[in-house]
This record gives C-alpha cells, structure tokens and sequence, in this order.
C-alpha cells in the first residue's frame, strides 16, 4: 500500500474499503504527490484524469453520498462519519462531486421533501452522475420576484403536463434532470400555488436554446417547455408547498455561490474569474507590484479568509451575507487582475489562449452579483430574515396569483 494522508484521518465505517476504491482509481504517484505537497506534479495528474468516471466509481460505491440511505445512492453513515469520509477524499483531492447542479442544489431538496420512493428514483443517478441537473426557477417575468411564476403544472392521472417559459438555466444543454417549480393552482396566492418537480431534460417537448453570455461562452440558456408529461413519481413535496421546497434550494445555492472550496485556478471556480494566487504570482512577475497593488492584494488575501471563516458557520438566511461578500469580492479581485495586466488586459496576441483568458475571466465575473439571487435581493433577505427588518409593502400580498398584475 502507498503511503497516504488517511492514516492521520479519524476511522469510519467502510474507510479500508475506500482506500482501496482510491487506490484502484488513481495512479499512486497521485497519492504521493498529494501526502508530499508536491503541488505541480498533483496538478499534473489530476488534469489528466477522467474527472467523470472517478465520480461515477465513488458513486456507485455509495461514497458521494456516503450519509444518503443505502438504496438512494448512498452507505447509510451518520454525517459525522460521511465527514470524515470526505476529508479522507479530500485530503488526496480526489474529485468526487458530479457536474451539474444535482449534488449541490437538488439533493439537499429531494432529501428533505421527497417520499422515499422518489428518492430512490432521483438521487441513485445523481451521485454518480449519470444524470446531471440544471434548475428551472427563473422566467421572462418572474426573475427577482420568482414567485410570480407564469409555467403551470395541471395534473393529469399519474403524470402532470407542464407549459411554460424558463430563462438563465445554466448549464441546461448538458444537464438530463431539473429542478423545476410550477404553478399548479392560480387561485392561491403566488407563493401557495407552487408545486416542485424533478423534470427530464430529454422529455418530448423540452426545448433548450442557448443564450451566450458576455465572455462568448454557451453557459446559460432558455427552456421551453410545451405540453411536457412528468410522473407524480418525481413530484419533489406536497402538492401546493414547492414555494418552501424551493427555499431549501436557494439556501443551498447561496451557500454554494459563497464559494467555500479550495480555489487553485480560475477553472476551479464556477463564478468565474482568476484565483488569488494566480493574480499574486502575476503581479510578482510584472515586477516589484506598487504600493497600492499590494495593499490590494493584502486586502484580498483578508476579505478571502474572513469569507471562509463566515460561510462555515452560516446556514439559512444569513447566507446571504457571504453571496453578496463573495460577490463583491470575486469581482474586485478580477478588477485587480487586469490592473496588475495593464494594456496587456485589452490587448494580446490572437494565439495566446492564455492572455485572452484574464480578460474573459473578468467579464465572466460581471454576473456574480447577478446570478443566485441579486445582490439587491440579497440584502432584502438580510433585512428582513436575519435583521427582522418591516418587509417591503405588497399591495397585492395574499391575492390569489391570477389577480395579481404581471409586467
């Protein structure tokens, strides 16, 4: 046996038979570089590896999900244990999270609202990643005040047939699963009319056109959705609750958009932009950095631990404090790095992919205090959640939704 970190790792139920799992996955040389600090060479590896099936092996084995029950993907563990479970992966950085937004942002909801048949036909696939999800919440009208949903869901028999428009779906054209949340009654008010759906992207009628994004990427996309037939089997909570079933997902995804994970490289960041150490090492490598250059990165390097420590110990509403941190953060820090650039930033050789990256970067970053709920929004929460703050006025709260105006 290679020499590895998991022996200074607590024990867990299973923990032997992980290690060999590991062992069999990835070269040793890997565990090597990863016990010895040895920085490069574990990049090196891990940029060759298929991210993909090392997943889909943990998967299988009930290890990305080693706190789910045993016939829902998972091994049954308490979440002491799945911790220390995870630390063991982490410790070699062994890739164990799915693509999409299925482990992040759906499981969480299907755990907490779905029956256990529903489970059991939703997450066994997302662990391994067999079917990535995307999210279907935001429409045309109805982006910051998503409650004012226009899709509806009417049921028919076993199954629901679902209309309607969704928008910015990221990641939509890769993704087999939704989340999707419906209207399902228009005579309650908008946020009691709302079902939550686990939708299949490959269902007759689901339409994905892309939207390119200010960097030129195909990241996001529109939906539509025309007469499309979901089982109530995937039916994620009671009819009527998804407004409250939703919340779990967006508590989850402000979570996830604070940005807690270890960041190496810009491509190790889903909102984008270059990594601190990378706008470090550049502004070493331009020269002795300014003053002012270097107060700002000492700055970065502060706001960057100080948004560590809070998003470890902030769950539910308060959340929203470290999306708008981490938002305004990430793009003053992408400000920097093209300052520390200078004309480079606005100018390079056609054929330096790397040069072009830093300005995409920059623009990728522009909708960080977009994305996930505005900044503007955001605050709101704080205000009214954690402050306890008077809610703005409604003249039409507890209306029924098909009385209330749409824009």
């Amino acid at each position: 046996m290679v020499p590895t970190m998991s022996e200074n790792v607590e024990n867990f139920p299973g923990r032997s038979e992980l290690i060999e799992l590991v062992e069999s996955l990835v070269p040793s040389a890997w565990l090597v570089a990863a016990d010895s600090d040895a920085e490069d060479e574990l990049l090196a590896h891990k940029s060759a590896a298929d991210n993909p099936a090392i997943v889909s092996a943990l998967g299988r084995a009930g290890w990305v999900a080693p706190h789910f029950p045993a016939d829902a993907g998972g091994r049954g563990l308490s979440r002491d244990d799945a911790q220390a479970a995870y630390r063991l992966l982490d410790s070699w950085e062994i890739p164990r999270t799915p693509r999409g937004s299925g482990m992040p942002l759906a499981a969480p909801t299907i755990l907490e609202w779905a029956s256990d048949e529903t489970k059991q036909r939703l997450l066994p696939p997302l662990v391994t990643g067999e079917e990535r999800w995307c999210q279907l919440f935001s429409e045309p009208g109805a982006g910051s005040d998503m409650a004012s949903l226009a899709t509806t869901a009417i049921r028919d028999g076993d199954e629901w047939i679902v209309n309607g428009q969704k928008v910015w779906t990221t990641y939509g054209h890769e993704s087999e699963m939704a989340m999707l949340i419906a209207r399902t009654d228009s005579d309650a008010p908008k946020h009691k009319g709302i079902t939550y759906f686990g939708l299949d992207m490959r269902a007759e009628g689901v339409e994905v056109r892309s939207l390119i994004n200010i960097a030129g990427q195909r990241e996001f996309n529109e939906i539509f959705l025309t007469d499309v037939r979901v089982p109530d089997l995937c039916r994620i909570g009671a009819v009527g609750e998804g407004w409250a079933a939703a919340m779990t997902t967006l508590g989850a995804e402000r979570h996830a958009l604070s940005g807690l994970k270890k960041k190496r490289r810009s491509s190790d960041e889903i909102l984008g932009g270059k990594a601190l150490s990378e706008v470090m090492d550049r502004a070493s490598e331009a020269g002795r950095p300014t003053a002012i250059v270097r107060q700002r990165l000492a700055q970065a390097f502060a706001d960057d631990w100080a948004l560590k420590q809070n998003t470890r110990r902030f769950r539910g509403p308060q959340g929203s404090l470290t999306k708008i941190a981490k938002a305004k953060g990430n793009q003053a820090l992408q400000e920097l790095a093209l300052d520390v650039l200078g004309a480079e930033a606005i100018a390079w050789d056609r054929d330096d992919e790397e040069a072009g990256e830093w300005s995409e970067q920059f623009l990728r970053t522009r909708a960080n205090s977009i994305e996930g709920g505005t900044s503007e929004i955001q605050r709101n929460i704080v205000g009214e959640r954690v402050l306890g703050l008077p809610r703005e006025p409604d003249a039409f709260r507890g209306a029924p939704w098909r009385d209330v105006p749409r824009s």
